[in-house]
């Protein structure tokens, strides 16, 4: 019997249908990593990490222990990249005393010939691989460990930094203060409708005034140009250009290019796509067939795609869609230079002879959507060009002293577009102009306009910018993003759908991070270390080596930092103002969640004194919105026999003891407004507040009695019909609060 161990239970089970003779589990992910508790980090000794069990995973590990005793060969089949690597090094930890051939296999793609491909091709664990990932893994815990004391002496305790994500943060950061600087401009567009002798109009663009592009910046420079627009006659066509125009298909997906049309289209988080694609790639089931894996691996940087593939896809192409829209060759693209995780081929089907209709019933919808969109990108690369007939048409007065300007294009072949569409899909068709043909000007308009600021990140844009930058890499996207939104960094925004905006946090969390580590939380910075990893990768650098080297520097800003920290003595982050109340400086507080910033007094409790923050560039200051020392009032805390106050709190006044925190007695009103309407009950119904404020109306009898109302009734008024003695005020009218009856008007 020969033992193969793979990460999921939807893998192993569509391994089980093509491996006989063959045990397949599931690890469930990692089963080993850094200590959750501790540093697990020995920088004095070559960086030696600590490994422990994963909590939970021990059972795991005793059935891995346990098949693997009993089998001849043991086979690790985990994802093809740096943490499937680093997976199938700590099952084989488990496995170093059992003495039997342990073997690695890399599943590109899980069917039949590719399952037993992998098999036959088994390779040895791969040590620079797995070092690319412990190297990545023992930098972030020294970030991770190292910076995140800094923000709790600057901002709040229980915050973390991180290297990668620290730097996404900033990107987002930065784009929301881009937008909060933003002035915007205003400038003017004009048209003129332009009358053809045959009564047919078209509308064209101004375009240029004595031969200069205009800058129209308000309503009088506006109205001066429309003048002379009227005023001028001859109107007549100046010049046609006419071009034919071919445009390529873009190139297969790869990670990143998955993630950015998937989150346009659809607005899936990167989490998301990626959770789909891995089902994708695992394998489903597929009618009788059972489970099929329908996608190629979906962690790659590559565009390409293997010569066996491309030619199916050719043959599909001609059958399909006849020869007139397959590519007279075969078309290929060039990988992005400085990126050698070119093991994997792009994202592709695995059998481009599976439809989006053929698996449409044994899909999800989201499911389909990702596989649609991957099947159609993949069969567009090797049709043929859409072409278009591009016409330019310039109109001008007969002093050629105004010209307006119009371009058209018509599809004259779909091409590849036959499948996949590009852009918004329309083409603006012009009339068949000759050139001199005179025009009559039947109308001018003209329209403000202001410009906007630069748009707000979606998951998709960001990890666009992630790539183009040399931040993280694929297998990492997700995790990035996903980190910095669940440290409530970053919120994902109803309006517009589908952005990133950065919460007030993030955004003292990115400046602590930018005032004390530049060197270390910097986009050169993270992405030469990228590169290194990919060397190490490659077996082209050491990871030792680079860890050493990453050190030193992390050492040096990091005890820069501790000097600037300490000269300063700032541990808290102040507003500009002092406080109202008694001149102490105004500090930085958090919310009980952790996530809601506030200024108070750094006197407190001896002052109370506490506002909104409001942030303008790297300034704090003191908002509108303030909660000032309590009115005492005459009567006394029946506690303690100090003053009672009124004091403002998130559902409104109310009265407390003044002498808070010591005594933290509050004094409830009862609001009643007459006896409870349920027969025999005896209680009084009562005003009262549920647990996230809203305010009801119930009986004091509780729980004994459960009357509640959202609506307090109006006193002396009885129902016509139930004579229930409770009536209420609804937005539809007059209503018995027992039984509905309405009184009619």
């Amino acid at each position: 019997m020969k033992l193969i161990v793979v990460e999921s239970p939807a893998k192993a089970k569509t391994l089980s249908r093509y491996l006989k003779g063959f045990r397949v589990l599931a690890s469930m992910g990692h089963i080993r990593d850094l200590p959750e508790d501790d540093f697990g980090v020995d920088v004095d000794n070559e960086f030696s990490p600590t490994y422990v069990t994963i909590k939970g995973k021990e059972k795991t590990v005793k059935m891995i222990q346990k098949e693997a005793a009993g089998a001849d060969e043991i086979y690790l089949g985990s994802d093809p990249d740096r943490e499937g690597e680093a997976i199938a090094f700590h099952i084989a930890h488990f496995l170093k005393d059992k003495e039997k051939p342990i073997h690695r296999v890399l599943f590109h793609e899980i069917t039949k010939s590719g399952v037993l491909k992998a098999i036959d091709e088994k390779i040895e664990l791969n040590e620079d691989l797995f070092n690319a990932q412990q190297a990545r893994r023992i930098l972030d815990r020294i970030v991770g460990y190292r910076l995140s004391p800094f923000l709790w002496k600057s901002v709040k305790k229980g915050l973390s930094a991180g290297r990668v994500q620290s730097v996404a943060l900033k990107f987002i950061v930065d784009r929301e203060r881009e937008i909060a600087a933003f002035v915007p401009e205003e400038y003017w567009n004009i048209k003129g409708l332009f009358r053809r002798d045959g009564g047919d109009t078209v509308d064209i663009a101004l375009d240029k005034v004595q031969g200069q592009k205009p800058k129209i910046g308000n309503e009088r420079e506006a109205i001066e140009i429309e003048k002379r627009i009227r005023a001028a006659t001859g109107w007549k066509i100046e010049s046609i250009e006419q071009k034919r125009r071919k445009e390529n298909p873009l190139p297969p997906f790869n990670t990143s290019a998955l993630q950015q049309e998937a989150s346009r289209v659809y607005h899936f988080t990167a989490d998301r796509i990626m959770r789909v694609a891995q089902s994708l790639y695992e394998g489903k089931e597929i009618g009788a067939e059972g489970p099929f894996g329908l996608i190629t691996y979906m962690r790659t940087d590559s565009f390409r795609v293997s010569p066996e593939a491309n030619a199916k896809l050719r043959e599909f192409v001609a059958k399909e869609y006849g020869d007139t829209y397959l590519c007279p060759v075969t078309r290929t693209y060039e990988n992005k230079k400085g990126k050698i995780q070119d093991a994997h081929e792009a994202i592709r089907p695995t059998d481009v002879s599976y439809t989006p209709e053929k698996v449409k019933p044994y899909l999800t919808k989201e499911e389909l959507n990702i596989y649609t969109l991957i099947w159609r990108r993949f069969v567009a690369t090797q049709m043929k060009e859409a072409e278009f007939d591009q016409t330019v048409v310039t109109v001008s007065d007969a002093a050629k002293d105004l010209s307006f300007r119009k371009t058209g294009s018509v599809m004259v072949f779909d091409g590849y577009r036959k499948i996949w569409e590009r852009g918004n899909g329309r083409e603006e068709t012009l009339p068949a102009f000759t050139e001199n043909e005179p025009l009559a000007l039947a109308e001018v308009s003209k329209e403000q306009n202001f410009t906007k600021p630069p748009s707000r990140y979606t998951e998709g844009s960001l990890v666009k910018e992630l790539e183009e930058k040399g931040i993280g890499r694929p297998s990492t996207y997700a995790a990035i993003i996903n980190h910095i939104i669940a440290r409530k960094y970053v919120d994902r925004l109803k309006e517009p759908k589908g952005t990133l905006g950065s919460t007030d946090l993030g955004g003292l969390v990115s400046d602590t991070l930018q005032q004390f580590f530049p060197k270390i939380i910097n986009v050169t910075f993270t992405a030469e270390m990228e590169e290194k990893l990919d060397r190490i990768e490659a077996g082209e650098a050491k990871w030792l080596a680079v860890l050493k080297e990453f050190y030193a520097a992390f050492e040096e800003n990091r005890a820069e930092s501790l000097e600037t920290l300490k000269g300063s003595g700032k541990k808290r982050i102040y507003a500009e103002e002092n406080c109202p109340k008694c001149g102490g400086r105004l500090v930085v507080r958090f919310s009980k969640k952790g996530n809601i910033p506030f200024l108070s007094c750094e006197k407190y409790p001896d002052c109370s004194f506490s506002g909104d923050m409001v942030k303008e560039g790297d300034k704090i200051h003191l908002g509108e919105n303030r909660r000032d020392e309590p009115q005492l009032l005459e009567e006394k805390c029946p506690n303690c026999g100090a003053q009672l106050a009124m004091k403002q709190g998130r559902f409104g006044p109310f009265k407390a003891c003044s002498n808070y925190p010591k005594c933290k007695t509050i004094v409830r009103e009862i609001e009643e407004f007459g006896p409870c309407p349920k027969k025999d009950c005896g209680g009084t119904v009562q005003k009262r507040r549920s647990q996230k404020g809203k305010v009801f109306y119930g009986c004091s009898n509780y729980p004994k009695c459960d009357f509640v109302s959202w609506y307090p009734p109006i006193a002396g008024q009885t129902c016509a019909k139930c004579g229930a003695a409770y009536m209420v005020e609804k937005k539809s009218g007059v209503a018995c609060g027992i039984c509905g009856e309405k009184v009619k008007s």
